[in-house]
């Protein structure tokens, strides 16, 4: 396994600016492998306190699915289960169906937008919730973390979600993603979240180690 940062992918910063330049990006060759991993930092929005350091594991792979595991430096553990495109389809106990849209649709280029519905079943309490959503790219921005510089397409992601039994129990997420084609993956992801219009988390994870399973 070899842990890599800037070093790593010199040679692909030299390349990548200039497919950015273009119209669009399609989406790459390089297949996520098991052992793979990327390490997060994840910090309050609002203070920039640090709130967690998590690592994410891929640990199996199938055609239609990458399962992974998140590893708190504290040593607590989650698990998730991804499409090859980075939509979640499970979450601990919760399941999405058909997905929860957070992934990529290709190709990307700023400008492009689309919307999605989805229902999340609650395996533990038996609740679902209905979303909808509006995603949109953009822009494309250079960013820089303890992992590397990247270049990225910004997107922007507005979330409605209510309950059905309940539908006043609402909630309004917005999700802000740096995704770097080169890496397959994305570097920044904040996520704000409101309840009657009144903000109850605020969160940012940023991208500071990549592990390539050779």
């Amino acid at each position: 396994m070899i842990r890599s940062g800037a070093v790593l992918f010199m040679g692909l910063m030299v390349l990548w600016p200039r497919i950015l330049a273009a119209q669009s990006v399609e989406r790459p060759r390089d297949e996520v492998q098991v052992g793979d991993a990327w390490v997060y930092d994840r910090k309050d929005g609002i203070t920039g306190l640090p709130m967690a350091t998590f690592t994410s594991l891929v640990t199996e792979i199938s055609p239609q699915e990458i399962a992974t595991r998140a590893i708190g430096r504290g040593g607590g553990q989650g698990f998730a289960v991804f499409d090859h495109d980075w939509n979640r389809l499970i979450n601990g106990n919760q399941k999405y169906i058909p997905n929860d849209g957070h992934g990529i649709r290709w190709p990307l280029a700023v400008g492009k937008e689309w919307r999605h519905q989805f229902i999340t079943g609650d395996t533990q309490t038996g609740n679902n919730t209905k979303s909808s959503s509006l995603t949109k790219v953009v822009a494309q921005e250079t960013v820089t973390t303890a992992a590397g510089t990247f270049e990225t397409f910004k997107i922007d992601q507005q979330i409605k979600s209510f309950n059905v039994k309940d539908p006043s129990r609402s909630s309004d997420v917005e999700m802000l993603m740096w995704f770097a084609p080169q890496i397959n993956h994305w570097v920044r992801r904040t996520f704000i979240v409101k309840r009657e219009k009144r903000t109850v988390s605020n969160e940012t994870d940023e991208l500071i180690e990549i592990m390539k399973k050779q």
